[in-house]
């Protein structure tokens, strides 16, 4: 929808407000984590940079028009906290004692006074017999003394720390007996095993076991060479489905035919509109690339089911001078994964490194660095890797204007698919 009294159109993406002038591209505002409020104040700041006024209101209309959700605020959730643990109550808890008072039929016993090398006291105590009546008898009075004794004697003895005697085991002598006028040299592939015992000789005691070691070699397999491919070996031709990916005006279809990835021609002798193809030889295969273009896909009215079905490798483009396509990785990669169980080998391209160092006259974005791309592209191998392994990524920058990098795209998703095989 074109803002009254411009040439500017606003058009709602599901990632993004669209900002064209005169049909052409010039801004594209990311709707994650943002407002009503926070939309509109951006696209103001950018309209009186382009040095146009608008009338109040003007702006939020057309913005409800095209569908944009009037939200105020954006609510991010709660960090959930781990609850702590209650702190421990140090409260002085008196003992409460109770006075037992004894049967009149019974004689009262009177209480043992613990001496210095006791560990325990006895105390009269109306507590729980084993009878089943649940009655303390005298004879229970007894016993308990005595178990109280043996008690008392053993706490002594643990706390004089009196040495309890162990019985001494007898080691076995050993003595190897070499038979034969040979010298034998143990190595490291040498083993010792238990023989036979021998009978003790007269003039050694019978408390000694003599026991005889074997030497034996143990010759290690060696473990097989593996066989290297000739340079002009024939080598099998494998079938590759690739996906080349990436928002417009990146330079897909600049990489593409600068690498000599022509069209293929189907059995009814057809040239597809959106499939390309290109032979790549790799170390133990020949690789057949056949790279989708997803722009020409568009065109020819592809299913996006048929497109994303069964790729192989994923290999997405973002220009180096436009920060918005390269903070559109996720959703593709998000877009690749929907027809897949598994996400594939990826090589991220950050094309047009020639013009970085120039920004774009209607944005004030600053270009990707080498560094953030590298960061992304290694967040991203692990983020998809399992068990504490990287996933196949790839990061290369590349310029179609002098050729740098861009046959590197090919072979290396060629040689991550043959690390599949």
């Amino acid at each position: 929808m074109i803002i009254p009294g411009t040439t500017i159109s606003l058009t709602l993406a599901p990632t993004y407000v669209e900002v064209r002038d005169k049909g052409i591209i010039k801004k594209k505002i990311p709707l994650k984590d943002r407002s009503f409020d926070d939309i509109a104040l951006e696209l103001q700041k950018y309209i009186r940079y382009l040095g146009k006024r608008l009338a109040p209101g003007v702006l939020e209309e057309v913005l409800e028009r095209i569908g944009l959700p009037k939200a105020r605020r954006v609510l991010k959730e709660d960090v959930l906290e781990t609850p702590k643990e209650p702190e421990p109550i140090s409260e002085t808890v008196e003992p409460i004692v109770e006075e037992v008072i004894s049967p009149p039929e019974k004689k009262k016993r009177r209480s043992r006074k613990p001496t210095p090398d006791q560990a325990a006291t006895f105390v009269e105590s109306p507590g729980v017999s084993a009878d089943e009546k649940g009655a303390i008898s005298v004879d229970d009075f007894d016993d308990i003394a005595d178990a109280l004794q043996v008690v008392e004697a053993l706490s002594d003895t643990f706390m004089t720390g009196e040495p309890i005697e162990k019985p001494v085991e007898k080691k076995a002598e050993i003595s190897i007996n070499l038979a034969g006028s040979e010298e034998i040299i143990a190595s490291g592939k040498s083993y010792a095993r238990v023989g036979e015992v021998l009978e003790p000789e007269e003039d050694v005691p019978a408390t000694h076991e003599m026991i005889e070691l074997i030497a034996e070699t143990i010759e290690e397999e060696e473990e097989p060479t593996p066989q290297v491919v000739p340079a002009h070996q024939i080598k099998p031709i494998v079938e590759c489905k690739v996906l080349l990916l990436g928002e417009e005006g990146v330079g897909k279809e600049s990489l593409k035919s600068k690498a000599n990835i022509v069209p293929i021609t189907h059995e009814d002798e057809s040239i597809s509109e959106h499939i390309f193809g290109r032979i790549i030889d790799g170390s133990s295969h020949r690789v057949d690339m056949r790279v989708w273009s997803f722009d020409l896909a568009v065109k020819a009215k592809v299913q996006r089911k048929e497109f994303y079905k069964n790729s192989q490798v994923l290999i997405v483009v973002y220009s180096a001078s436009d920060r918005w396509s390269f903070e559109s990785i996720d959703f593709w990669l998000r877009e690749a994964t929907l027809s897949t169980e598994e996400m594939p080998p990826i090589v991220i391209v950050a094309n047009k490194i020639d013009l970085r160092t120039e920004i774009g006259e209607d944005s004030g974005d600053e270009p990707v660095g080498y560094d953030e791309g590298f960061k992304f592209a290694e967040e991203l191998a692990q983020r998809y890797g399992k068990d504490d392994v990287l996933h196949p990524v790839a990061f290369l920058e590349t310029s179609c204007v002098t050729g740098e990098g861009v046959e590197e795209v090919f072979t290396t998703a060629a040689q991550l698919f043959e690390n599949t095989i």
